[in-house]
């Protein structure tokens, strides 16, 4: 049952009675043209049924382009009727092929029911129309199958590029219909990756460490039934990156302490936003690689943490400047910023405070492009080559060379 109908009509007015007659709308659009609409009054006489009649006219059936505006005309109407998705049927039977290809191209993502009215028995030796009394429903002539298709090739293509959020909505809204098996089954594994591999790239690792083990449950599950040699690489990378999340959450005790291993997301977090133009984001996450550097090397040479450090473990030679510059005034801990921490390790001999200040004018051009990012004190925007020599100086003083990408789909 249909309590709306849009149905494209030229031609005979059989198979358009034949589908009123068994749907029983309540309301009908009829997408036509300036011909093809005196046909109405023929398609709605001998049945009883008398549905409330709207139509949207085309200036030119044989233009696609021209057939697709009247046909989201069409959609318009349906849309502000009151009625759900579910109500509402597409009958796309009627008209020219021009009109039929356009009705298709403007309902099929959405998920209204689809109708085409076939038959066992056509004129012109089975090359014309469907012969009166030879009628047949296809209800289940949903273009969406085939649309579904393309929309696979679409989230291979984001998931690639890391647009994991975008991955995430298409299967969402494609899930919401009735899809071929094969994809339905692709895009139950390939959701709960890109999940898995956005909770990642926001630094959620315990939720991205969930989601790719549903997601890799979910692929093997695929595989046993769609065999796909193309997978067999990906399967094992994916496994390698699962590998290598599951040691970040290990070395870090679940995320409560630091860990070298934590430099090296970041920088590998940095290169996928410098590699989709993101260069102000990326910067923040090399400064920070920077900074998570120092936090590393002086908890291990001082035994505390830079964010509270006792008055006692200061060097005598900066302790009063450092007392006098870094204590809170309130409760007189003492906190030490980047420059401050590598200079403590200078002056406790240490080989990271020697190298920073070595290499101090490097270093004071990624803090001048940092703080003037718009992401944090200013308003200028990180230029690609700046980005590139931020990340090559960073790298070079962090000894970072754990490259790593994420899979790509076949």
């Amino acid at each position: 049952m249909a309590r709306l109908m849009i149905m494209s009509i030229g031609g005979s007015p059989e198979p358009l009675r034949k589908s009123i007659a068994e749907h029983q709308p309540e309301r009908i659009i009829f997408f036509a043209s300036q011909d093809s609409i005196l046909k109405a009054g023929e398609v709605l006489d001998r049945i009883n049924l008398k549905p409330k009649i709207e139509s949207e006219l085309s200036e030119d059936p044989n233009s696609l382009f021209e057939c697709y505006k009247t046909a989201r005309l069409c959609v318009r109407r349906a849309m502000r009727s009151g009625y759900s998705d579910d109500e509402i049927m597409i009958d796309y039977t009627g008209g020219t092929k021009v009109m039929t290809a356009a009705l298709i191209l403007a309902t099929v993502g959405y998920p209204f029911q689809f109708n085409y009215v076939g038959g066992d028995a056509r004129t012109k030796a089975g090359l014309g129309i469907v012969e009166n009394g030879h009628e047949r429903m296809f209800s289940d002539m949903n273009p969406w199958s085939v649309f579904a298709e393309e929309e696979r090739r679409q989230v291979i293509i984001l998931f690639n590029r890391c647009r994991f959020s975008a991955v995430i909505e298409i299967i969402s809204m494609a899930s919401t219909r009735d899809l071929p098996v094969e994809i339905a089954d692709y895009f139950n594994f390939v959701k709960y990756l890109a999940e898995g591999f956005l909770y990642w790239e926001q630094f959620n690792h315990k939720m991205a460490a969930t989601s790719l083990t549903t997601g890799i449950q979910n692929l093997e599950n695929y595989l046993r039934v769609h065999r796909d040699s193309q997978y067999n690489q990906f399967t094992d990378d994916l496994r390698q990156c699962h590998e290598r999340l599951k040691n970040i959450l290990s070395m870090t005790k679940g995320l409560n302490k630091f860990h070298p291993v934590l430099i090296d997301d970041l920088l590998n977090n940095a290169r996928r936003r410098i590699s989709e133009g993101r260069y102000d984001d990326a910067a923040a996450r090399v400064y920070r690689a920077l900074e998570l550097y120092g936090q590393i090397i002086f908890q291990e040479s001082a035994g505390c943490s830079n964010s509270n450090v006792p008055k006692d473990k200061i060097p005598e030679t900066i302790r009063e400047e450092f007392v006098r510059k870094y204590a809170d005034p309130v409760d007189g801990i003492i906190k030490l910023p980047l420059q401050a921490t590598f200079n403590f390790l200078q002056k406790t001999g240490h080989e990271a405070g020697e190298r920073f200040f070595q290499n101090i004018s490097e270093i004071k051009k990624i803090q001048g492009s940092r703080n003037e990012s718009i992401l944090a004190h200013g308003i200028k925007p990180v230029t690609e080559h700046a980005i590139g020599k931020i990340l090559q100086v960073v790298s070079d003083f962090t000894g970072f060379k754990a490259i790593f990408d994420f899979p790509r789909l076949p």
